[in-house]
């Protein structure tokens, strides 16, 4: 294989194509990138067998052909080389990559034959949805997604088709985000996206009107522009969410975003890196978050100055972070808190045009 291309077409192929690499694997071809060259042009594949990435480049083909690249070292070399025309050689076991200006690269490469294939898409199921709605959507909830791989089921967000209507979920059971709205397609159907996936596509669908999600073949596929995002679906069953939702939460706490973002990490100073533990305490009159670290003798008393509550006097005990993360996150100015007792699930209901949000935080016990 014999090609001629440019610097700023590998940079801006590289910089998707990178992003599927894995530090440690027990499959040496992940970190590889397949190339083939031909009458359809220059096309490049990457994958980690769970997320792939397929794009195509600009380039002149003088010899047909196929190979692997070492998919960092590459953007190593790319990232250092002079601008202009580069060639690029694969000839047996080995790579050569020479600049317009006579810089040359040769490296050992990989036999591309076992190299893994683009799941087969048939276009089975389409999901349309607004790219900037979508966005939206993901912002709102990756953060909740659960980080620990031996919850498989929790480790990407649930997107639900039902005849009620399309909710977007996740959770790591502390605590649980929920998007629903109306489900203008005809699917009817549970799919769990892996968070990796959910976390390269914000940027994937830059530039796009509206973005169309195929699912097939177990898989989930994405394409803009000529280019393919696709990833292997969980294969697992979601817990029951809804069942963990409170309905009868009647004590309501309003603040500003900034206001209590804030606090909380005026409070996140003192708390103890053990428990990450504040307490949330409200009165007639008076709202403010506290932390208290015994070990080391420091106390936080942050008052909310923006906040609105009539209830009886509660105390409610939250993870730090976890607050922090929700509120960060939380996607409108003014953050509305429903919640029953110290002991029971909180609601944060953000108020958004075409969707409704239901944030759950689960509280833990004061212990000062």
């Amino acid at each position: 294989m014999n090609i001629s291309t440019t610097k700023k077409e590998l940079q801006r192929a590289f910089s998707k194509l990178i992003k599927t690499t894995q530090a440690r694997s027990q499959n040496p071809l992940i970190n590889y990138t397949y190339i083939s060259s031909g009458a359809h042009g220059v096309t490049l594949h990457s994958t980690d067998l769970e997320v792939g990435i397929k794009t195509t480049i600009t380039a002149s083909v003088n010899t047909d052909g196929e190979g692997l690249f070492p998919t960092t070292e590459l953007n190593d070399i790319i990232s250092v080389i002079d601008e202009g025309r580069v060639d690029i050689e694969i000839a047996g076991p080995h790579i050569n990559i020479k600049s317009e200006k006579g810089t040359s690269f040769d490296i050992p490469t990989l036999p591309f034959q076992e190299y893994p294939k683009v799941p087969e898409n048939k276009h089975e199921t389409i999901y349309n949805i607004n790219t900037r709605e979508l966005k939206k959507i993901l912002d709102v909830i990756i953060y909740a997604i659960n980080k620990d791989q031996l919850k498989p089921a929790l480790s990407g967000a649930l997107f639900s088709f039902s005849e009620e209507g399309l909710n977007f979920v996740s959770t790591d059971g502390h605590r649980l985000v929920v998007v629903a709205k109306k489900n203008e397609s005809n699917i009817i159907e549970d799919f769990i996206i892996p968070k990796k996936y959910l976390n390269m596509l914000s940027s994937f669908i830059q530039g796009q009107k509206e973005s169309s999600l195929i699912f097939s073949n177990n898989h989930v596929f994405i394409n803009n522009d000529g280019d393919i995002l696709y990833s292997r679906l969980i294969d697992e069953k979601y817990p029951n969410y809804s069942a963990v939702i409170p309905q009868d939460n009647s004590y309501v706490l309003k603040i500003q975003k900034e206001d209590f973002l804030n606090s909380i990490k005026a409070t996140f100073i003192a708390t103890n890196k053990n428990t990450n533990q504040i307490s949330l305490n409200l009165a007639l009159g008076e709202v403010f978050l506290k932390s208290v670290n015994q070990p080391e003798s420091k106390t936080v008393h942050a008052p909310l100055k923006t906040a609105e509550y009539n209830g009886e006097k509660i105390s409610i005990g939250f993870n730090a972070t976890y607050l922090k993360e929700a509120i960060t996150n939380y996607p409108s100015e003014e953050i509305l808190f429903v919640f029953k007792d110290e002991l029971s699930a909180t609601l944060l209901l953000p108020k958004t045009k075409n969707h409704k949000i239901t944030i759950l935080l689960m509280p833990v016990r004061i212990n000062e």
